[in-house]
């Protein structure tokens, strides 16, 4: 999809050279409803990898207009090198439904932040998204996943002369996409 993504770019350039918002909290989001079949980690890498030249640029403006301090920057890069590095390595190996959590819950956060709200209420609200959206995932899979395997020894002699069910629901869900690591 040449075209939106085209014009995700020019958006995202702007808000980014206006805000510093974008590079990685509206692209990603974008990005995961333009393209739902890739997986969550070539999204990741995705938009770091289009983020570096876009920041590059934005930074290039504000070096040139004085809108940037030396000793800030420096104790952010300090930290957020190793930190990113990390993330990237996490990232490539974690199943695409932690990955998918873990920007559901950073995007919450970083909405109720600009939207005034206090420390405590974001955090609050990250660590109750975190416990009740598993524990709802958790429901929701046990509900409309599927059925547990059922072991010989736990079946009746009627149920293994029948063979194998053929009942839609009885069967595995293929989200191996999702829930197995990259190797």
């Amino acid at each position: 999809r040449p075209v939106p993504t085209v014009i995700l770019g020019a958006v995202a350039g702007l808000l980014v050279g206006m805000t510093s918002v974008g590079a990685g909290s509206i692209v990603i989001v974008v990005l995961l409803l333009l393209y739902p079949a890739l997986k969550a980690s070539q999204l990741v890498g995705t938009d770091l990898v289009q983020a570096v030249p876009l920041v590059a640029a934005a930074s290039l403006g504000h070096l040139l207009y004085g809108d940037f301090s030396l000793g800030l920057t420096t104790s952010l890069l300090i930290g957020a090198i190793p930190g990113a590095w990390f993330g990237a390595h996490v990232s490539a190996r974690a199943p695409g439904g932690i990955i998918r959590r873990a920007l559901a819950i950073l995007l919450l956060a970083s909405g109720l932040k600009l939207l005034g709200a206090s420390l405590p209420v974001v955090l609050g609200a990250a660590a109750a998204a975190l416990v009740l959206g598993n524990l709802l995932w958790f429901l929701v899979k046990r509900r409309f996943g599927a059925a547990p395997a059922v072991s010989e020894a736990d079946s009746t002699p009627e149920e293994l002369a029948d063979g194998p069910s053929s009942d839609p629901i009885d069967e595995p869900a293929d989200d191996t996409a999702e829930t197995s690591p990259r190797r």
